[in-house]
């Protein structure tokens, strides 16, 4: 473990359980969506999405986190256990990697985690060891699929001569709804998850810290366990519309100091979390991945039509895994419940009815049920 030696005077948490005493314990029903393996559904995400994030460490340990892709299927699928795609640049990820693939005008992403297999020309391979459909949340607290809005005025700089005080940091920042984050455990897994937020998915402290919510979600807290074991992370922050990703990396520590999370609280409303970040590097870099995708245009989104529905298919992997499961629906019952005409629309609309709810709770208030299967909640 590094140290973090700046705002030593915010409470910090330090055992699972004092995570779990504020968050709880995930359903039966979140773990068992998870597959060793890629089925037809995953395959047919991979086949349609034109981008992911990409969480990775150099030979030298360096932790690192982009965007990785261009155009639909950039992400090859070699076999069930097997995928290939072009790291970025000259950059050299050695053992355990982690990614989310996203599909355009879609809430739910499809994360992978595996180590490297290979490198053979410009691709690299990575053997899966995880692959499930994560929910909407981050997409919809960033509005990550809204048209990109007008600038916005600039930001004071961080005082200081620290990382974050350096030209274009704090602006960006400002304007980074979304981001998405890397961190590892003890054994070296790797773990790559989305994070969205009104406005801005981070908030400054000072030229060397970040603090980011970790508002409520599905209790599984990857992202929290690692760092309790390695307190190194790295993340890739995204503006709309935009063809830079602000990179950073540091060490983190977790607190429920509630001075702090008051600060980010939203209609009186606070996070039941947030990381601190002491920030060791930071640097804005024009990522030919999003420039390519052109994620917001409205082609990026016309091939929608044909996406797989990813509510249905995480009811598939969780019927998959059911089987013999404490404290989980029969894999039959599913099953006979999946094969219902109508019941994905049904489904679908539960789901977001599920999301508005959650998402109020927290204080968004302008949350309104969306229209059209895939796309799931519109912001008014």
């Amino acid at each position: 473990m590094f140290p973090l030696p700046r705002h030593s005077d915010l409470r910090r948490l330090e055992t699972p359980t004092d995570i779990e005493t504020i968050i709880g314990r995930p359903a039966p029903m979140v773990v068992l969506k998870e597959l060793n393996a890629l089925d037809e559904g995953c395959r047919t995400v991979l086949a349609h999405s034109p981008i992911a994030a990409f969480g990775y460490r150099d030979s030298d340990g360096t932790s690192r986190t982009t965007f990785v892709g261009g155009a639909p299927g950039f992400a090859h699928v070699l076999s069930p256990t097997r995928i290939s795609f072009s790291p970025p640049g000259s950059s050299d990820p050695h053992g355990p990697v982690s990614l989310f693939f996203l599909l355009p005008g879609v809430g739910e992403i499809l994360r992978v985690n595996g180590t490297t297999a290979r490198r053979r020309r410009a691709q690299i391979s990575v053997d899966v060891t995880q692959a499930w459909v994560h929910c909407a949340q981050a997409i919809l607290r960033s509005s990550l699929w809204n048209p990109p809005t007008a600038t916005l005025a600039p930001t004071h700089h961080a005082q200081g001569d620290g990382p974050l005080s350096g030209p274009g940091i704090a602006d960006f920042l400002n304007a980074a709804p979304f981001l998405a984050l890397s961190s590892w455990d003890a054994a070296g897994g790797s773990d790559t998850s989305p994070r969205g937020d009104r406005q801005a998915a981070v908030q400054i402290l000072d030229d060397h810290t970040l603090a980011i919510a970790d508002r409520r979600g599905n209790k599984r807290a990857d992202t929290l366990h690692n760092l309790l074991r390695d307190n190194r992370l790295s993340l890739a922050a995204l503006v709309p519309g935009r063809s830079g990703v602000l990179h950073i990396s540091g060490h983190a520590a977790i607190t429920n100091d509630p001075a702090l999370l008051q600060t980010m609280a939203l209609r009186g409303k606070p996070p039941h979390l947030a990381l601190l970040v002491d920030v060791e590097n930071a640097e804005i870099d024009r990522n030919d991945a999003l420039v390519r995708s052109r994620l917001w245009t409205p082609d990026a989104r016309s091939y929608r039509v044909r996406m797989p529905d990813l509510l249905a298919m995480g009811a598939d992997h969780l019927a998959a895994n059911t089987t013999g499961s404490d404290g989980a629906p029969p894999a039959l019952l599913i099953k006979a419940i999946s094969a219902i005409p109508g019941v994905n629309r049904l489904l679908r609309w539960g789901m977001d009815r599920a999301y508005c709810s959650g998402l109020r709770k927290e204080g968004y208030g302008n949350i309104q049920p969306g229209q059209g299967t895939h796309r799931g909640i519109r912001r008014r």
